[in-house]
C-alpha cells in the first residue's frame, strides 16, 4: 500500500471543558467537534437503562423472535456504548459518567454468570476495559463483587470445552484469548497474562495464520494451503472476508495488549484484507464456496444481517478493522501514516454506525481505554 502524508494531528489536551463548548460547532476546532460529539454520544447513553443478562446468547446467532437473542444483543450493544461513556469520562471527568460505568460494571457482575463461551462473551471487551480503567474508583465491597466475578469467568475461560463444530485453527480462539487477557489483566495478574501470550496465543498464531508453516497441515475441513502470509484459516474455510474481518479484529485487540509482539503478522493480516478489498479481479460471492454447513445454510436462507446470496462483502464493514489497525499501529509509532487515504475515509465514515463509536474515539483521543 502507498504511505500516506495524511496523518492524525497530534493528540492534545482541549483547553475547553465540556459546559464552554456550543451546541454548534461553527469554528471549533477539529478535536473540539469530536469532542461535542463524545459529549452528545455518552451522554444519550447515559439517559438508557442497560439491561442484565445471567448467560449470554451467541452474537452469531440470527433468529431474532427468540427473546433470549434480543436481550444478548441489547447487552452488547450497552458494552459498546460503556466504551463511549469510559473515554467521555477519561476527557470530560463528569462525575455522572463514572457513577454510571461503575453501577453498570457492579450490577453486571452481581448478576451474570459466565460459561466462558468464546462467542457469546466476546463482547465483554469494553466491559473488562471499564473495569481496569477505573479500578481505583470502586470500594472495596464493590471490588469484592467484581473480582469474584472475575475469578468466575477466569475459571469459566481456562475450563472451557470447545464445541467440536469450533476448528482448533479458527476464529473461536481468537476470540477466547482476546477476553482471557483482559481477565487477567484486570485481576492485575500478570505472569498468567505472559504465560498466555506464550503458551495460547503465539501457538495460535502460527496456525491461525499457517502461511509458511510446513508443520501444520491442510485440515480435513480446509479446503486448500494459505497462499499469502496474512491469510487466515478463516478465511480459506469460509470462502469469505466477513469471517477474515471477525479474526483479525480480536486479534488487533491482542495486539494493542501486548505491544509490538505480533506487528508483522496484524500487518499482513491488514493488508491481505485491503488487498482483497481492492481486487480488480472477478466478483467475489461472500460463503458461496463455504463446506461449512452452517454459512451453507445461511447463505441459502438470506439472513439479512449477514449478506444475501449472490453478494460480495460490504466494505463498510471494514471500518473497524481500519481503526483498530490504525491506532494499534500510532500506539508503537505516533508517526505512523501507512494507511492510504482511502481507507482513512472509509474508517472515518464508521462514526455513523454505533456499533464502532467506541473504536473511533479511541482512535481519535488515544485515551485510557484503548
Amino acid at each position: 500500500m502507498p504511505a500516506s502524508t495524511w496523518a492524525l494531528p497530534a493528540f492534545a489536551p482541549s483547553t475547553m471543558d465540556i459546559g464552554a463548548l456550543p451546541a454548534k460547532v461553527n469554528d471549533l476546532p477539529w478535536l473540539d467537534v469530536q469532542r461535542l460529539k463524545l459529549a452528545k454520544f455518552a451522554q444519550s447513553a447515559m439517559s438508557k437503562d442497560y439491561v442484565l443478562v445471567k448467560t449470554l446468547v451467541s452474537s452469531g446467532a440470527t433468529d431474532t423472535s427468540i427473546p433470549e437473542v434480543t436481550v444478548s444483543r441489547r447487552a452488547f450493544t450497552d458494552f459498546r456504548s460503556l466504551g463511549v461513556i469510559g473515554q467521555y469520562f477519561a476527557w470530560s471527568g463528569d462525575p455522572a459518567a463514572l457513577a454510571r460505568i461503575k453501577a453498570h460494571v457492579r450490577d453486571w457482575c452481581a448478576f451474570n454468570v459466565p460459561d466462558g463461551n468464546s462467542i457469546n462473551e466476546t463482547n465483554f471487551e469494553w466491559l473488562l476495559k471499564a473495569i481496569i480503567a477505573v479500578w481505583a474508583a470502586f470500594d472495596p465491597s464493590e471490588r469484592a463483587v467484581i473480582t469474584a466475578w472475575l475469578n468466575t469467568l477466569r475459571a469459566a475461560k481456562e475450563n472451557y470445552a470447545f464445541p467440536a463444530n469450533a476448528t482448533r485453527y479458527g476464529n473461536h480462539f481468537t476470540h477466547h484469548y482476546k477476553i482471557l487477557l483482559l481477565c487477567y489483566r484486570a485481576l492485575g495478574d500478570e505472569a498468567a497474562f505472559q504465560t498466555a501470550l506464550a503458551e495460547k496465543c503465539d501457538p495460535h498464531l502460527l496456525v491461525n495464520f499457517p502461511y509458511g508453516n510446513p508443520a501444520v497441515p491442510v485440515p480435513d475441513d480446509m479446503p486448500r494451503a494459505a497462499t499469502d502470509p496474512g491469510e487466515s484459516i478463516d478465511y480459506i474455510r469460509r470462502d469469505a472476508l466477513h469471517y477474515h474481518q471477525y479474526d483479525i479484529e480480536p486479534w488487533l485487540e491482542i495486539a494493542i495488549l501486548s505491544g509490538a509482539r505480533y506487528r508483522t503478522k496484524m500487518d499482513a493480516a491488514f493488508a491481505f484484507g485491503v488487498a482483497r478489498l481492492l481486487d480488480p479481479g472477478p466478483k467475489h460471492y461472500e460463503f458461496a464456496a463455504s463446506n461449512d454447513p452452517f454459512d451453507r445454510a445461511r447463505w441459502l436462507g438470506s439472513h439479512s444481517e449477514y449478506l444475501q446470496p449472490a453478494a460480495q462483502y460490504l466494505p463498510s464493514h471494514w471500518a473497524r478493522v481500519t481503526l483498530s489497525y490504525y491506532y494499534y499501529r500510532i500506539s508503537l509509532d505516533p508517526l505512523f501514516a501507512g494507511i492510504d487515504d482511502g481507507l482513512i475515509g472509509l474508517a472515518a465514515r464508521a462514526d455513523t454506525l454505533s456499533s464502532n463509536w467506541a473504536y473511533w474515539f479511541r482512535l481519535i483521543f488515544r485515551g485510557a481505554y484503548g
